[in-house]
């Protein structure tokens, strides 16, 4: 930008109704939330009928993470007659928390601003180890059918394969703070070689890989 001094970022920050859930939502990644709240259903109507975003942080212990991720509808699945909703989000970008606006809304309302990658090259030997560690928990816990990544597909991110990767909440969200596609991976490869021997000895495989609610991505 003209006139700004060298080094430093400038960040613009956007207004986002937040949805605070017990759960991380990574970008590129759906999954399926039921709307029951009247808050949070005013905030996916609005969102359904301006084609808006909301942000998703998680809370844990009335404490809410300051980076999330923001979402948008993708598909309605059902609507009751008593105006709940049933719908599949996508995540898309991350941001952090920079300011809550109390009472301006039923639901919550905040200044965020983005997160984002510090730029550097992705260590092809790293994504390559982590790919495939991720294919073989897969061939263990779904069989020959599972949900695989083709390890020659440049597009398959650690986001891609993050949610059947057996992550807890924690390890999540330090998935989703993380700010380098290669730290994003090395978190992966550690927590698959420290797992893998377990599922191999099949001890754990459905208590690892639960229905934790994902959508792979389209």
């Amino acid at each position: 930008m003209p006139g700004s001094s060298p080094g430093i970022r400038i960040f613009l920050t956007m207004t986002l109704g937040l949805f605070p859930l017990n759960l991380v939502l990574f970008p590129t990644v759906r999954i399926p939330l039921h709307i029951f709240e009247p808050r949070y259903r005013q905030l996916v109507g609005e969102c359904l009928d301006n084609a808006g975003t909301f942000g998703i942080n998680l809370v844990e212990h009335s404490t809410l993470h300051p980076v999330g991720c923001s979402a948008r509808v993708v598909e309605v699945l059902k609507r009751y007659e008593d105006g709940r909703l049933d719908v599949v989000v996508e995540g898309i970008d991350r941001y952090k928390v920079a300011d809550v606006m109390p009472d301006e809304r039923a639901y919550l309302l905040a200044d965020v601003e983005p997160v984002e990658d510090t730029a550097e090259p992705v260590d092809a030997d790293l994504r390559l180890k982590a790919l495939a560690m991720y294919n073989d928990v897969i061939d263990l816990v779904y069989g020959a059918d599972g949900p695989k990544v083709d390890l020659g597909d440049a597009a398959v991110s650690a986001w891609t394969i993050a949610p059947k990767c057996g992550l807890d909440t924690h390890q999540k969200q330090t998935l989703l703070e993380c700010v380098t596609e290669n730290g994003r991976l090395e978190l992966i490869v550690d927590h698959l070689t420290e797992i893998l021997p377990t599922v191999r000895r099949a001890e754990l495989v459905q208590k690892i890989i639960a229905s934790d609610g994902y959508f792979p991505p389209a």
